[in-house]
């Protein structure tokens, strides 16, 4: 039946009377292990300081631009050049961080304590309604001031190798772009020397030739087709006179006494009056009286005529050698054209070939012209680069706020332990009381003795306390107050050794206060 029983609100309240000094001393004891723990914990100070990434002081579109992915790659390597073994022992022995440790650690372990300690963390920020990128630096240590130095020391090298690297890359840039610029100007002007030189051996085989070689290939076949008619022309005049030279040899000729000069004159005149200049009677007549007018005042020694037909057929020969020298001349003339029309054809045949390997060199020519430029463009690019960094112009690391010395401890969060300290003190107690009453089988109360029973009793005779009893309660009642007391200067004195001075957080009180 007692296990059936169940406690009433009463019975908790006579429980937790009846245990009140196991319940106060079990809060009291975890309560004051959670005080002595909580500010037994040394603190430890956080300096914090603020970089901030500052936009160009001339317009962007006077300056080349620096992308936001530059700009974190840079901010990386600085951080890379800071955080080095070299510089953190540098700060490390200036400051005396590991004078205790520095026999038990390794010089490895000693610098990834250090690194823990070091936090820099990206940040979000604007100014003037510009947008920036901003970074902090924080650093702690129990000791504010140490804190505080060792911020400063490391915002120093991060604003220091800023401006060194920034120097370095514009001059080290300007450099190489100087160096390639100067390579592909002396590719640029071999490349012209090879298009002269080009040029210079295929001269009449260019395309800009190909015109001029059009024409002139017009201008020697019309020429030919003159000289190839005239020579036509010629060799029937030649067939003619080697006919009269034939008669005139046998004496058959019947117009010995009509081939005298006068005659020929008269002749020539009637036919012009019937005839065109270029009918063929008329050419001849002209050509014997040309042949009549220029001959020879003396005969030629080696042909001796003794009489006028004689002289008719040394005049009609000198005609006739007269008509084969002018064949001769053009039948040379002809070769000549020929060989021009042909060395025309070859060299209009030569110009593709010869265009498309210009072609090909004015290509290399132009993309090395094209690249010169682009360099040239970068080198400028980097001479202002270099300019606007030596005049800090450009995008510049600034301190946006500096380390400040901490008035407060970072961590621990001895409220938060404080809270949890309570919360265990009271789980603490509880847990006391229940495993008292779990030990303890005795029955108490009427309503219990009730249940066991299975009735009311008549009378309940209450509890009598004596003399003593009632001089133990008041002992205890004392101790828990001193206890009290002695826990409470404990907490006092450990806040103002451990935490801050008392006189300090009385001040910050009454400031939040009013």
């Amino acid at each position: 039946m007692a296990t059936e029983y169940e406690l009433s609100i009463n019975d908790y309240l006579a429980i937790m009377r009846r245990r009140a000094p196991y319940m106060t001393g079990a809060f009291g004891i975890v309560f004051l292990i959670s005080l002595v723990f909580t500010f037994s914990i040394p603190p430890t100070y956080r300096s914090t300081g603020t970089i901030m990434v500052e936009s160009k002081l001339i317009p962007e579109n006077m300056v080349p631009n620096v992308n936001r992915n530059q700009l974190t790659e840079r901010i990386n390597v600085i951080r890379q050049r800071v955080m080095t073994r070299e510089n953190l022992m540098k700060i490390a022995n200036k400051f005396g961080l590991f004078k205790e440790n520095s026999g038990s650690l390794t010089s490895s372990e000693l610098i990834d304590k250090l690194k823990d300690r070091i936090e820099i963390e990206s940040i979000s920020t604007s100014r003037q309604g510009q947008p920036a990128t901003a970074f902090s630096i924080s650093f702690e240590d129990k000791h504010p001031e140490i804190a505080l130095q060792v911020t400063n020391d490391l915002v120093t090298l991060f604003l220091d190798w800023n401006v060194k690297l920034l120097t370095e890359s514009a001059t080290e840039t300007t450099a190489f772009l100087t160096q390639e610029s100067d390579k592909l100007k002396l590719e640029v002007d071999r490349l012209e020397r090879v298009i002269a030189e080009f040029k210079r051996k295929n001269s009449s085989n260019l395309p800009e030739q190909l015109n001029l070689r059009t024409s002139m290939l017009a201008r020697a076949e019309n020429d030919l087709y003159e000289v190839e008619r005239d020579i036509r022309s010629s060799n029937e005049t030649l067939r003619s006179l080697e006919a009269e030279l034939s008669a005139a040899k046998h004496g058959m000729s019947e117009e010995n006494q009509t081939q005298t000069l006068p005659a020929l004159r008269a002749e020539y005149t009637r036919l012009s009056a019937i005839y065109t200049q270029s009918h063929p009677d008329i050419k001849a007549l002209k050509r014997k009286i040309d042949a009549l007018e220029h001959a020879p005042d003396k005969p030629n020694p080696n042909i001796v005529p003794d009489d006028a037909s004689n002289l008719e057929v040394y005049m009609i020969q000198a005609r006739v050698d007269a008509a084969k020298a002018r064949i001769d001349s053009l039948t040379k003339q002809k070769e000549m054209l020929k060989n021009k029309i042909a060395q025309n054809e070859h060299a209009m045949m030569l110009t593709p070939k010869v265009a498309q390997e210009l072609d090909a060199i004015l290509r290399e020519r132009d993309n090395a012209q094209k690249k010169y430029e682009e360099i040239l463009n970068k080198k400028m690019n980097a001479k202002i680069a270099e300019s606007m960094e030596s005049e800090s112009k450009s995008e510049r690391l600034s301190l946006l706020d500096p380390p400040i010395f901490p008035d407060k401890p970072y961590k621990p969060n001895r409220k938060k332990y404080l809270v949890m300290g309570l919360f265990l003190a009271l789980f603490s107690a509880g847990g006391a009381i229940t495993v008292m009453e779990s030990i303890d089988r005795r029955i108490r109360g009427t309503e219990a003795l009730s249940h066991v029973l299975g009735y009311q009793p008549l009378v309940v005779v209450p509890y009598l306390t004596n003399k003593w009893e009632v001089v133990r309660r008041k002992r205890i009642l004392k101790r828990i107050i001193i206890a009290a007391i002695v826990a409470m200067i404990v907490t006092i004195l450990a806040i103002h050794l451990l935490y801050m001075p008392l006189d300090i957080l009385i001040t910050n009180i009454l400031l939040r206060i009013t």
